[in-house]
């Protein structure tokens, strides 16, 4: 795709757009022809009606790929000015391909040959030079910090005192209930396919070959990794060899993994605020583990530099709590901190990203990386069902070779069955009808519950910050009460309550003074509720948000 100005304007040949969008195709092209340079940084961009008036298309298409070329940071407006180019000089194609050699498994068969691009991704790909969340829950990262590492001898197996205190330990470790949890980020499985989902399983326990009854390889079932990258390679813009994906029983399976690869001499940085149980993770692994704040453009990379990590755990598509978009500008910056040193790499946790209500999906970084230093880690587990644990990661060629050497002992941990039945379910195509039926249905519960509120008495003591992403929004409230009182009234409604500060995380010398900083003034003296919809029952919805209501005395 190639741009010539022509008076100020831009010129594209729609009909080859193959089965893209109108809006996508022009938005790929438009970012293609910056990233390339061909649109120079401060580049007035033609009006949207001009544009579209030029092209023969609608306004709306313009104003949807602008809109998406804004939220990624490629273009700014300025009011009563237009659209401007930004500053993103630094980009350069990624390569097309890279080879790598690499190890064969036990039983022969090869672990890959190439670990880069297969087939140039629609509209070209760029990079910087040189669940309840199942996964994240604070109380189970607890349980699991509290219980690792506790062998125990036969004869402690065997007494008596053990045995009587087991049946309490596991009913303390048992979540209440409640009418609704709002800190669980569950999903609806109602609308899972089951009896989709049963024929594959059955599909799977009849075949009349014997290979799913054997071992299969240590990172996964080929038919699944094969059904992935296409996947990724169609939704996702990512070019990946199968070869490079590893299949895992749950994000905390892969990332203890990769926390035994790297040695415990490695520092891990997370996001602050964000998910308490990677941390709890990396220091139950014996690694040392640094808190960098955000902004409103992400992750802090000078805090990062500052922080000595070589590993960074980043969701540059949707943060949580937040859902801020990591903008180019940042995306580079963090780039660069990679490439200042061999051992330095990028985690890509690109969970829930697929829920995005305007616009096409975020970039991944593991797209425009043309180091290999990005590491994607995904799961199936918000886009189906909690307890299908199935999630995968995606290593850059160096890695693989080095998880082959030392992690390909371990045996693959999901089912050949499951494992089998999900790569038909790819493939099939019911994956991405699942995901935009799932899509429409939180869109529809989103819009629902923020009407409640509006009509609500919240509302004369609250505001909502909400970027259209994920299945949660941050409700500030102007209250009087604590942390623990909102919490406490919250429980004695029948309401689990999720709080912002609950998400900021505490190394051994707690908040630093600049994280403290940015959420007081992020936060502006407000008590921020984390609110989690999913899993709200459109028949609880209005009863909900009448209790949260509630639980302030200010609504009384």
């Amino acid at each position: 795709m190639s741009a010539s100005q022509q008076a100020g304007m831009l010129t594209y040949d729609l009909r080859s757009r193959g089965t893209s969008s109108l809006y996508e195709f022009l938005y790929q092209s438009i970012r293609e022809d910056i990233a390339r340079g061909r649109i120079p940084c401060g580049t007035k961009l033609p009006s949207k009606r001009n544009l579209a008036q030029h092209l023969d298309i609608g306004v709306a298409t313009v104003t949807a790929a602008y809109d998406q070329l804004i939220t990624e940071g490629f273009v700014r407006t300025e009011q009563r000015r237009g659209y401007f180019v930004e500053d993103v000089s630094e980009f350069r194609c990624k390569p097309v391909t890279s080879q790598v050699k690499y190890l064969n498994n036990e039983d022969g068969t090869s672990v890959g040959a190439e670990c880069g691009a297969q087939d140039a991704a629609a509209g070209g790909v760029f990079a910087v030079h040189g669940t309840q969340d199942a996964r994240f829950d604070d109380a189970s990262a607890g349980r699991s910090s509290r219980h690792r590492g506790t062998a125990r001898s036969s004869a402690d197996t065997a007494s008596d005192a053990s045995a009587a205190e087991t049946p309490h330990a596991i009913e303390q470790a048992r979540d209440p209930e409640y009418f609704v949890d709002l800190k669980a980020n569950r999903t609806s499985v109602s609308l899972f396919p089951a009896t989709v989902w049963g024929r594959y399983m059955r599909e799977a326990l009849s075949l009349p070959s014997d290979n799913l009854l054997r071992s299969i390889p240590f990172n996964g079932l080929p038919e699944l990794r094969r059904a992935i990258a296409s996947y990724l390679r169609r939704t996702r813009g990512m070019d990946v060899s199968p070869d490079c994906i590893i299949i895992g029983a749950g994000s905390e399976y892969l990332y203890g993994r990769l926390l035994q690869m790297l040695g415990p001499t490695t520092t891990f940085a997370m996001e602050n605020p964000g998910y308490r149980k990677f941390a709890a993770i990396s220091k139950a692994f014996g690694n040392p583990w640094r808190p960098v704040p955000i902004d409103e453009s992400g992750l802090l990379v000078d805090e990062l530099e500052e922080s000595g990590a070589d590993v960074v755990h980043v969701s540059p598509a949707n943060h949580f709590p937040t859902g801020i978009v990591m903008p180019i500008k940042r995306r580079l910056e963090l780039f660069e901190w990679a490439n200042r040193a061999r051992k330095r790499y990028i985690i890509e946790d690109d969970y829930d990203s697929e829920f995005r209500y305007s616009g096409r999906l975020i970039m991944p970084l593991f797209a425009d990386d043309a180091s290999d230093k990005v590491i994607y880690l995904n799961a199936f587990s918000k886009t189906m069902v909690p307890s299908l644990r199935i999630s995968y990661m995606v290593l850059p060629p160096k890695l693989l070779a080095r998880y082959v050497d030392t992690m390909s002992f371990y045996s693959c941990t999901v089912s050949s069955f499951e494992q089998y039945a999900l790569a038909r379910f790819i493939d099939e195509g019911h994956l991405e009808r699942h995901i935009n039926r799932t899509r429409n249905f939180y869109r529809r519960q989103r819009e629902a519950v923020l009407r409640e509120i509006a009509q609500s008495p919240l509302a004369e003591i609250s505001h909502v910050e909400e970027r259209n992403a994920g299945t949660h929004f941050l409700l500030y409230v102007r209250t009087s009460l604590t942390h623990d009182q909102a919490r406490q009234r919250g429980a004695e409604q029948g309401l689990n309550i999720s709080l912002f500060n609950d998400y900021l995380l505490r190394d051994g010398d707690g908040l630093s003074e600049r994280t403290t900083k940015r959420f007081e003034q992020y936060s502006n003296g407000e008590t921020a509720l984390v609110l989690n919809y999913a899993g709200i029952e459109p028949e609880r919805l209005s009863e909900t948000v009448r209790r949260l209501a509630c639980v302030f005395p200010e609504c009384e």
